[in-house]
């Protein structure tokens, strides 16, 4: 397993060979991501009987992504190509406030490139990729735009946060196939549970997925990074209201009880303004570097201004 988590926003190189003008005709793109792509049962394909269907990708040999509802169920997982071969799937880590789920396998695919939503531009051209409505004879595709990057809606029990929002189309087994870019890099893991609006889709930012995996791989388990404050990202019109010293960072509003932030210091009315050398503007951004960190086995480095003078924790 040779990926690293060595940055926020990994350089996601046209390792498909594909041309970055695919505007006209996405045949190639689509049939080289589908050779990633497979679909998820959560029992064994058994007739008569129902079957709970959606959609992995290979982000590595023998491990898939998938959305966390797909599997959800406690059944047994297995994995089916369209060419008919099949392997049973053990969830390796899940994490349902993000809708994000890790697979180990036998099944072989060719690894998909993951990219980063940091990179991502309103308008950019992105397709989906999966199994919709149980149509298990081939992958299907459906082309859009980044509508928007960084949405936060509630769904159900859960609020996500910095999803992605297209208009390409993602339907029930849709779900938890791979969001890819006009180079082929995974951006996102799409998500037909969280319905915002009719001709609205949503994916969670591949980023989250690269976090967990490399946890999983490092560690043989995934904990979902927290320090345990409540922050807000700054803007001119907070500075003024607050009269802060700084438009940019986060602004730490709460500070739990016996949390890691509370033992590292940190206070309410604190401006987190880097973690680990890094700038930080907003929270997806800070959750991601705390996950590096603990990829990396070291606590977080944090620089906070407080009261105008410059403090590192």
């Amino acid at each position: 397993m040779a990926h690293t988590y060595a940055s926020l926003a990994p350089q996601a190189p046209n390792v498909l060979n594909l041309p970055v003008d695919a505007s006209v005709d996405l045949s190639n793109l689509v049939e080289k991501v589908s050779k990633s792509v497979v679909a998820v049962t959560t029992r064994r394909l058994e007739w008569p009987g129902d079957v709970g269907l959606g959609t992995a990708f290979a982000v590595d040999r023998g491990v898939y992504v998938t959305a966390y509802h797909v599997v959800a169920s406690g059944g047994g997982v297995a994995l089916v190509t369209p060419e008919g071969e099949w392997s049973e799937a053990e969830v390796a880590a899940a994490d349902p406030a993000e809708d994000l789920a890790l697979l180990y396998s036998d099944l072989s695919a060719p690894p998909l490139p993951m990219g980063s939503v940091l990179r991502l531009k309103v308008g950019q051209g992105v397709v989906a990729v999966g199994f919709p409505l149980a149509l298990l004879d081939k992958p299907t595709a459906t082309f859009g735009i980044v509508s928007a990057v960084g949405r936060s809606l509630r769904a159900g029990d859960h609020f996500f946060e910095y999803l992605i929002q297209t208009d390409a189309a993602i339907n029930p087994g849709n779900s938890g196939g791979p969001l890819v870019d006009m180079s082929g890099a995974a951006v996102g893991v799409c998500s037909a549970v969280i319905a915002g609006a009719q001709g609205v889709g949503f994916a969670v930012p591949i980023d989250l997925a690269r976090v967990m995996y490399e946890m999983v791989r490092r560690y043989g388990r995934y904990v979902r990074p927290a320090l345990g404050i409540y922050v807000v990202a700054l803007n001119k019109a907070l500075k003024t209201l607050y009269r802060l010293p700084t438009d940019r960072g986060l602004l730490v509003v709460d500070v739990v009880p016996g949390s890691p932030a509370e033992e590292m210091g940190l206070a309410r009315g604190d401006v987190v303004t880097r973690v680990n050398g890094r700038e930080v503007n907003n929270v997806f951004e800070f959750r991601l570097l705390l996950g590096e960190s603990i990829i990396q086995n070291r606590p977080p480095r944090l620089e906070v201004l407080r009261g105008g003078e410059k403090v590192e924790l």
